[in-house]
Formats: structure tokens, C-alpha cells, sequence
């Protein structure tokens, strides 16, 4: 009995040994916003980033070159352990400073491996906020870029913000090292899901690190900030009176997302998806294939077939249930519960077919009730009369980022520089 106990005792003793190592290296990690990797990748001129956007006059000329740097920094997971994410450091050169630092958020990306560094020069950050004179830090979210995080925590309000909170400390550490002259003004800017980021980063910024990070402007465009209303008003694949030809990938990444982070919706996939696609709609969002593969490639329904995706008693349940897990995980990604202090600026298209523009009329109203006046600016009368509704979403961007920089952005550099002029007379 003594020599059978034994390997018991050694098993015991081996499990508190690796309970201390991990106790002590959670202890060691580095401080959330740490710097780990700067590392220069290109380079773009102004005559290069001009020819490039020679279509988009919008951009105006550019001012500065600007250099593109990888930075890896130190961040968080969805329950707070500690993770290492990527981000993107968009830096101007050659072209008066100081200069502002401008957190972006970016758009739905499947794709792990997909960097916010793989840009070119017509890339519309590049023409129109680093060429112009801003340094901008482009974080790649939990479980894409280089995090090994095991997935995307899709449309996770906690983990976007935590992403652009470090990478903003991160960012702020790298322009040092790099002797590049910034103001210490931050501000946001993000788009589609982006948008969402952003806008979940000024309400992490201004409830817990006011002091820390001088959050002077935000501009989210074209975001889902009231998600729960959303899918609700989406659920059977259209929005805006258009078919929502993303509403299928849109709808699964969401589903597959929010039961790895909640571990709430299903137990198994046949619970809320129908087959075919009940067998296969986790692998989909392995991180190997973007939205456009799933879409392209036909391995989901189109969106005005969103029945065939969910089985009918999902389908039936989550308009009726109140409490259905889903409604009640959408909720808690709603960003309409705070008071935005710094400046905002909301962006988008009326006519937009993939994330319904009244997200943003919901947020202005909801702002108003609590003593926030945030303008919401409407691009469709500037868009083709011909385009699409996913058109509006998909293609036009740059003309809202040409917006919250011209209505938003600029007037506070310009306020600075002005007082840095007053004060050096």
C-alpha cells in the first residue's frame, strides 16, 4: 500500500509546484500597456501616399511621410489573465510637430493573422490622419495579429477597450523611445465594429483612467453601440429596407463568439444553428477564413435566408424571451450607459444595409437624456444615388473619416497649437 500511495504523494506534490509557478508568473507578468516589441517596417512618402489617393481628393495633400511600426505590447484576455496583442504605430516624419495620438479601431476582421501594419499607402488612416500630421496606434484586437489568444471575443465591449487602453500606453512608451514629439492628446476614432471599440474605449478611459490618458475627442462611425437593438431589428436579415448581405456571418461570429467568452448560448451548435451549417459553423471562425471567404464561398446562407442558418426554436425564443441568453449577452455589450465627458462626433450613412444607422440616433438620444450634446452627421446624400446599402457601409468610409478629422480633430489640434503659440509670446 506505502509503494502504491506513493506516485499519489508525488502527483499532489507536483501540482503545488506548478500552482506556485504559475501563482509567481502571474505575479512577474508585466503591467497592462507594457511596451515589448518596436520594430520599423516601412516607410511611405507624401508623393507616394498622394498618387495613391489621387481619387479621394477629401484626403487633401498629404504633409508627411509616415513610417509604419509594429508594436507588441502587454494586454489582457477576456476574464483578465494576462495576453500579449499587436498593433499597428503610424508614425509622421519629416513635418512639424508635436503631434496628437489617434487610437483606431478597425472593422469586423475574421482572420487572425491578418496585421494592422499590412497597409498601403492609400490606406485611408495613412492619407488622412498620419500623413496629416497625427501619430496613430492601430491596436489588432484579442485573438487576431499576433495574440495567441485562442479567438476573437467578437463585439466584446471589456476586451476591445482593454485593447485600445494599452495600446495607447503602449504607443505612448513607443513615441518615446522613438523621439517623437507628441502633445499628450489622445483621441479615438474607429469604424463598423471599430466604432463599437471606440466608443467602448472612451467609456473605460473616462470611468477608470481620466487621469492617466487625456482623452480630448472620440469619433466612432458607423458602429452597432446598441447592439441589443440590433439584431433584434435585424433578425430577419435586413437593414436599412435593404438585405443585409452580411447578416449571416455577421449573426454566427456573433453566436460562436459570445458562447466561448459566456459559455451560456448553447451546449452544442445544433441548439441554435440548423444543419448544414450547425456541423461546420465553428470551424468558420477558426480565425483561417474572413468574412468575404464565408460569404463568397456560399458556406452560409445569403442574409435574406437567415432562417435556414438558426433552427426555428432559436429563431421563435429570441424575439419572445426577454431573458434569452443572448438578449442578455447583447445587453451587456450595449454603450449607451455613460455620459461621454470628451467630445464625440458620431458618423454614418442613413442608408447604410449592414449596421442600421439608428444606432447612432439611439446613442445621441441617449447622451441628450444624461446632459450630452453629440452631433450625429448623416453621409448618404454624398454617396451615389446608385449605390447599394452594404455599398454605403463598404465603400464610403473615407468620407466620415474626412468629417469627425475636418468637424472634430482639427479644430482641437489647431486650439493647441494656438495656445502653445500664446504661451511661448
Amino acid at each position: 500500500m506505502m509503494h502504491l500511495d506513493r506516485p499519489r504523494r508525488d502527483v499532489r506534490a507536483l501540482a503545488a509546484l506548478l500552482l506556485m509557478a504559475c501563482a509567481t508568473t502571474a505575479a512577474i507578468a508585466s503591467p497592462r500597456g507594457s511596451l515589448k516589441t518596436v520594430e520599423v517596417l516601412q516607410h511611405f512618402t507624401r508623393e507616394a501616399i498622394d498618387e495613391a489617393n489621387r481619387q479621394r481628393a477629401r484626403s487633401g495633400d498629404a504633409k508627411c511621410n509616415v513610417r509604419i511600426v509594429q508594436l507588441t505590447y502587454q494586454s489582457t484576455g477576456v476574464k483578465g489573465e494576462p495576453e500579449v496583442l499587436s498593433a499597428g504605430l503610424y508614425v509622421p516624419e519629416d513635418c512639424a510637430g508635436p503631434f496628437p495620438l489617434l487610437a483606431q479601431g478597425h472593422g469586423t476582421e475574421a482572420r487572425r493573422d491578418r496585421l494592422s501594419t499590412q497597409v498601403g499607402a492609400s490606406n485611408t488612416v495613412v492619407s488622412f490622419f498620419a500623413a496629416r500630421g497625427y501619430v496613430v496606434v492601430a491596436p489588432d484586437y484579442l485573438g487576431l495579429g499576433k495574440s495567441d489568444f485562442p479567438y476573437h471575443p467578437y463585439l466584446h465591449a471589456d476586451s476591445e477597450a482593454a485593447a485600445i487602453v494599452d495600446s495607447i500606453r503602449a504607443a505612448q512608451a513607443a513615441v518615446e523611445q522613438l523621439r517623437i514629439p507628441v502633445t499628450g492628446q489622445v483621441m479615438l476614432v474607429g469604424y463598423s465594429q471599430g466604432g463599437h471599440a471606440a466608443m467602448a474605449a472612451q467609456r473605460e478611459i473616462e470611468r477608470h483612467y481620466k487621469n492617466e490618458i487625456n482623452l480630448v475627442a472620440a469619433a466612432p462611425i458607423a458602429g452597432p453601440y446598441y447592439l441589443s437593438q440590433t439584431f433584434q431589428s435585424s433578425w430577419f436579415g435586413y437593414t436599412g429596407g435593404e438585405t443585409n448581405v452580411f447578416a449571416s456571418e455577421l449573426l454566427a461570429y456573433t453566436l460562436v463568439s459570445y458562447n466561448r467568452i459566456y459559455r451560456t448560448l448553447y451546449k452544442g451548435p445544433t441548439q441554435l444553428f440548423s444543419e448544414p451549417y450547425a456541423s461546420r459553423v465553428e470551424q468558420l471562425f477558426s480565425g483561417s477564413l474572413d468574412l468575404s471567404d464565408i460569404n463568397e464561398r456560399k458556406l452560409l446562407p445569403p442574409g435574406n435566408r437567415l432562417n435556414d442558418l438558426r433552427n426555428p426554436a432559436f429563431t421563435a425564443s429570441f424575439m419572445l424571451d426577454e431573458r434569452h441568453p443572448l438578449r442578455v449577452a447583447l445587453k451587456k455589450n450595449d454603450l449607451l450607459d455613460f455620459t461621454p465627458r470628451a467630445p464625440m462626433l458620431l458618423c454614418g450613412s442613413r442608408r447604410d444595409a449592414i449596421v442600421d444607422f439608428q444606432n447612432a440616433y439611439a446613442a445621441q438620444a441617449a447622451f441628450r437624456t444624461r446632459g450630452a450634446d453629440v452631433p450625429v452627421v448623416d453621409i448618404a446624400d454624398e454617396i451615389p444615388s446608385s449605390a447599394s446599402g452594404a455599398a454605403h457601409h463598404l465603400g464610403y468610409s473615407y468620407l466620415c473619416y474626412a468629417k469627425v478629422r475636418e468637424l472634430l480633430f482639427d479644430p482641437i489640434v489647431q486650439a493647441e497649437k494656438t495656445l502653445r503659440a500664446m504661451k511661448r509670446d
